[in-house]
């Protein structure tokens, strides 16, 4: 029998592919219920990825039900929210009956939930390409570039949203019909400048549907573009943004300078529902790659959670099952039922809105009941 990397006999009930917050999350909750779990990735942990630093308030029962240790990272939540338009020359500020989300540093969140998935029993293979998958009859085999071979029951594919594996598992590509590109680029604030966990939406930076954020803990400041319409058109943005919003004291420091230099990456925002199916021979897709993530928002780290979440659920019953194939295929509907309301963008043009959120309070509350919460405007 071929060794894993750290020596681990290699054959699981299921291997995760992707150490993101769905990944983790379903590997987290899959070792709770007593299974074996091998959880690959390419990258070397602790490692960076480009977001926005925040996560949706309702969030916080998926956390507390994988029993994740982050460190104090939701203990301040927010609620202070500020709505700009695009030249900064208006604003508004949502009310909100409870707390919306919490600012957090994404590096040391997604650590955090390795080392939680690692303590449940799983084994973390980091720093592995995989370069192969066999789906066999009953099971499924996995080669990475180095050579090492895993056997698993079933695989749960979480790799992101670049992930290769999609196509080579029966996925069609899909990235939906109206794609959000994205840029950002972030800074550290002096000292004296370091203020409480702050919010930022910046709407219409097209003259309709494009925003922008801006968050910050700490001595951290990120300025975030969310650009529908041509790539080309996301730096310039970036940059225009950060310059404005320095110019006109919304942000202490001017980030501009380094916007040339932002990676633009597309995210797949909402693209589940363009899919005919998330269920492949032994597989689920979930995460980024499955395209659970808000449209509205483009805030992925919920949506994640939630889809591994109820991938958990279908693995636990096919594991059980002598027709572990039929279980699976539960995942679609079940997804469909509970998360395709909060993936949905708004069902009305923002750009008839901007007017009246900036000097209508109940549809500034609106606004950001669907921004933030994914409820229709």
């Amino acid at each position: 029998m071929a060794k894993s990397k750290s020596g681990i006999k290699d054959v699981f009930d299921v291997a995760v592919v992707g150490a993101g917050p769905a990944g983790a999350t379903a590997a987290i909750l899959l070792g709770l219920q007593g299974h074996r779990v091998v959880i690959i990735d390419r990258e070397k942990f602790p490692r960076g990825v480009p977001c926005a630093g925040w996560i949706s308030a309702k969030a916080k029962p998926l956390v507390d039900e994988v029993q994740v240790d982050l460190g104090g990272m939701l203990e301040h939540p927010f609620s202070d929210v500020t709505f700009y338009n695009a030249e900064f020359t208006k604003k508004a500020k949502p009310r909100f009956k409870e707390p919306v989300g919490y600012v957090i540093d994404r590096t040391q969140f997604d650590n955090a939930m390795v080392k939680a998935a690692v303590r449940q029993g799983a084994v973390f293979e980091q720093q592995a390409l995989i370069k192969d998958v066999r789906l066999n009859e009953a099971s499924v085999e996995l080669t990475t570039a180095d050579g090492a071979h895993l056997t698993s029951r079933l695989l749960l594919v979480a790799s992101g949203r670049n992930s290769e594996l999609l196509a080579r598992v029966g996925f069609a590509r899909r990235l939906g019909e109206a794609p959000i590109w994205s840029a950002q680029v972030e800074g550290t604030l002096p000292h004296e400048l370091a203020p409480e966990p702050t919010v930022i939406v910046i709407l219409g930076l097209d003259g309709g549907n494009s925003f922008g954020l801006c968050t910050s803990t700490g001595r951290r400041l990120v300025l975030n573009v969310n650009w529908r319409g041509e790539p080309d058109h996301v730096l310039p943005q970036l940059g225009r943004m950060c310059r404005t919003a320095f110019e006109k004291h919304v942000v202490p420091i001017d980030l501009s300078g380094k916007a040339d230099s932002a990676p633009v990456l597309r995210s797949p925002a909402a693209a589940a529902l363009d899919m005919d199916t998330h269920v492949a021979k032994h597989t689920l897709l979930i995460g980024d790659a499955g395209g659970f993530i808000s449209s509205a928002s483009n805030e992925g780290i919920y949506p994640a959670m939630w889809s591994a979440r109820l991938a958990a659920k279908a693995v636990h019953s096919a594991l059980k099952s002598t027709f572990s194939q039929d279980e699976l295929m539960t995942f679609d509907s079940l997804w469909r039922m509970e998360m395709a309301d909060h993936l949905r963008s708004p069902h009305t043009d923002i750009r008839f809105l901007l007017p009246l959120i900036f000097s209508n309070q109940p549809m500034a509350d609106r606004m950001g009941a669907a921004f933030f919460s994914g409820e229709n405007i």
